[in-house]
């Protein structure tokens, strides 16, 4: 197909004609009636393509916009290379329920007629914990592989510990964990994901101190946006004797 090109366009529809629509994520019977008589439908946007296909969405004006419904979904579109020729589809979008949500409905888009190449994502997280009644600033190297919906890799972590002064002097001590790490964002179209869970395991050649024998690590890392995230853990010592609750936030 060749690049897209959008020519959004704004109608009103009587019932009738709405009505006389099939769309591709329809409610149940009980459901159906409820959004249609809270959240009629009034507008609709459509979208032309070259090959003659149209895609068609049917709002309510108090929710959506045209130019919000465009600026969310116009990028998509540009990537939707598989979109079948001489076809027009047609979506309800309403947040009331989950089927007809902006979210499902761009996810549905995405997953059908966007062709997807796994990549290979790499950062730099750096940080700052609250480890054991102290601050540990925390910096690392991330590689995750990723698919439509999840990623796999792991990470190597150093969460520095600066020891109590002796005689003036300030010490720096590295803690490197290894860590395998497991980062989703199920029925988003986002690639960035938004959650990552991960297990690690202390593999310092020097003795820490701050752990001491066997230590490992679990933690949830959560974005707030694209470039912060809070991360909560627990991290295992001494044999998985002594346990240390961890919270604190990280910038890639």
């Amino acid at each position: 197909m060749k690049r897209l090109l959008l020519v959004p366009f704004l109608a009103l529809l009587c019932a009738m004609q709405t009505y006389g629509q099939s769309v591709e994520n329809p409610l149940s019977k009980n459901l159906q009636e409820w959004l249609d008589r809270d959240w009629p439908i009034t507008d609709t946007l459509v979208f032309d393509f070259p090959n003659e296909s149209a895609l068609v969405l049917y709002f309510n004006n108090k929710e959506f916009t045209a130019e919000v419904l465009t600026e969310e979904f116009e990028p998509l579109l540009k990537t939707a290379t598989k979109f079948p020729e001489f076809t027009t589809l047609s979506y309800r979008v309403a947040n009331n329920f989950a089927p007809t949500s902006l979210k499902k409905v761009m996810f549905e888009m995405e997953k059908k007629y966007v062709p997807y190449v796994d990549s290979l994502e790499m950062t730099f997280p750096v940080g700052l914990d609250f480890t054991g009644g102290d601050f540990t600033p925390v910096l690392g190297f991330r590689a995750l592989l990723n698919w439509r919906n999840f990623s796999l890799g792991g990470s190597i972590t150093n969460t520095v510990y600066f020891p109590e002064r002796l005689e003036n002097n300030v010490k720096v001590n590295s803690n490197w964990f290894a860590n395998a790490e497991f980062a989703w964002e199920f029925g988003n179209v986002q690639r960035s994901r938004r959650n990552i869970f991960g297990v690690g395991y202390l593999i310092n050649e020097n003795k820490s101190q701050l752990f001491s024998g066997t230590t490992m690590q679990a933690y949830y890392n959560r974005k707030v946006n694209k470039y912060v995230s809070i991360q909560v853990g627990i991290i295992s010592t001494e044999n998985f004797k002594t346990f240390y609750p961890t919270v604190g936030i990280r910038f890639w």
